[in-house]
């Protein structure tokens, strides 16, 4: 009778650990991508990497914070649907990730698939003030105080311009101005065309582990958990139920019967 006890406490607690049995303690260990680059640690796992670091299991980081090294070392950000942009900085305690525009990519055509809403991405715009935005040809000589979107201006008789698509463009002479069919559905931070590198700052309420951060702690995800709860502990070692398996094992192989 105990020994049929101890098989059912066996399977429901390898039912329960799934995937988290998969992380060793030395897989969620902060890294980066260069010696300068964003330090990655939980909520962020590395993923995808093409310099051939280890990449790490599922339970080092919360559904959705991914992140890769390019050939270049560049550390990377995924986000819905299909859009790469590089990480400049992370910072944990405000829970704010800081992002440029990928080298050898053009911002805006990415920023065209973009999609930040609560059900498809864990991360939001860190700013309130975003706005849809329109894009025009500008034809003529004549310089007028904005910064052409150089990737878009392919010829270059015709340089690009972004405008808020509510702003008043009339003051423009349309024999010169043109708008075009380009268009980018989200709405975006305001002014995100007027600075080079193009930096976009993401926000992301949850997990919730900035308040870890200000005390110098980390977070990780629960033992056990089944709807990813994370807890605050004083270093990055993850919990993956492995030590309490191995007791039960050894419980259960010491209740086995001797045989001569």
């Amino acid at each position: 009778m105990a020994i049929l006890l101890i098989l059912l406490l066996f399977l429901n607690l390898s039912a329960r650990l799934g995937a988290s049995a998969a992380a060793g303690p030395d897989d969620c260990k902060p890294t980066r991508c260069y010696s300068d680059g964003p330090n990655m640690r939980y909520p962020f796992r590395l993923k995808d990497d093409q310099q051939q670091q280890q990449q790490q299991p599922d339970p080092c980081g919360y559904p959705g914070f991914y992140l890769s090294c390019d050939p270049e070392n560049h550390t990377m950000l995924e986000l819905p649907f299909s859009v790469k942009v590089a990480v400049k900085e992370i910072d944990y305690i405000s829970q704010l990730i800081h992002t440029y525009d990928p080298p050898h990519d053009c911002f805006p055509h990415l920023l065209r698939n973009l999609s930040l809403s609560p059900t498809t991405s864990p991360f939001q715009l860190a700013t309130d003030y975003n706005y849809n935005y329109s894009f025009f040809s500008w034809s003529s000589t004549k310089p007028i105080s904005y910064n052409p979107i150089t990737c878009l201006s392919s010829d270059p008789n015709h340089k690009v311009y972004a405008f808020r698509s509510d702003y008043f463009v009339s003051n423009y002479p349309s024999l010169f101005c043109k708008k075009m069919s380009f268009k980018i559905s989200s709405p975006i931070p305001y002014g995100i065309f007027d600075q080079q590198p193009y930096e976009l700052t993401l926000k992301w309420s949850k997990p919730t582990c900035g308040i870890s951060a200000a005390q110098s702690k980390y977070c990780r995800l629960k033992d056990n958990s089944r709807d990813h709860e994370t807890e605050c502990v004083d270093d990055t070692t993850p919990t993956t139920g492995t030590s309490l398996l191995s007791h039960i094992l050894l419980v259960f192989r010491s209740s086995l019967p001797l045989h001569a």
